[in-house]
């Protein structure tokens, strides 16, 4: 049976005008707009709860020492433990500090030993600064000779 290719143009250009249906709009989800961590952090005091931890009174400061010579230092930090679970919680707002900045606060509180380790990390600190910089001189020395060249 032979089409007609006018009448076929003709019925396209109907059905284009004339769509069936509605429109297909996108329903914009919106996101959290508040995000609060609340939530998270009372879920996990109810969890933490189950474990009946202990709190340890008159806790003035903690301080936790990273590989990378910064200090978290918590001011007048909450600290609980389980001794079941062998689990320490410390709880607070965290500053974050170098070691150099934290010495003379922190000095007074330690024993030799300690001052001499925290001494020792805080020279090698040191070292490891001045050689990335020397590093750092190097490469901007070379990557000039190379533009030049």
């Amino acid at each position: 049976m032979p089409v007609d290719q006018e009448k076929l143009a003709k019925l396209h250009k109907l059905s284009a005008a004339n769509k069936v249906g509605g429109t297909r709009r996108k329903i914009n989800k919106k996101g959290n707009l508040y995000n609060n961590n609340d939530k998270d952090n009372t879920k996990l005091q109810a969890e933490l709860h189950k474990l009946h931890p202990m709190t340890i009174e008159n806790v003035a400061e903690a301080n936790f020492f990273k590989k990378n010579g910064k200090v978290l230092h918590f001011n007048s930090a909450v600290v609980q433990i389980a001794p079941q679970c062998n689990l320490t919680m410390i709880h607070g707002q965290p500053k974050e500090n170098t070691l150099n900045g934290l010495y003379p606060s922190v000095a007074s509180q330690l024993g030799s030993q300690e001052l001499e380790y925290l001494t020792g990390l805080a020279h090698n600190l040191e070292n490891e600064q001045t050689v990335l910089d020397q590093l750092g001189d190097r490469c901007s020395e070379t990557k000039q000779q190379v533009m030049n060249s």
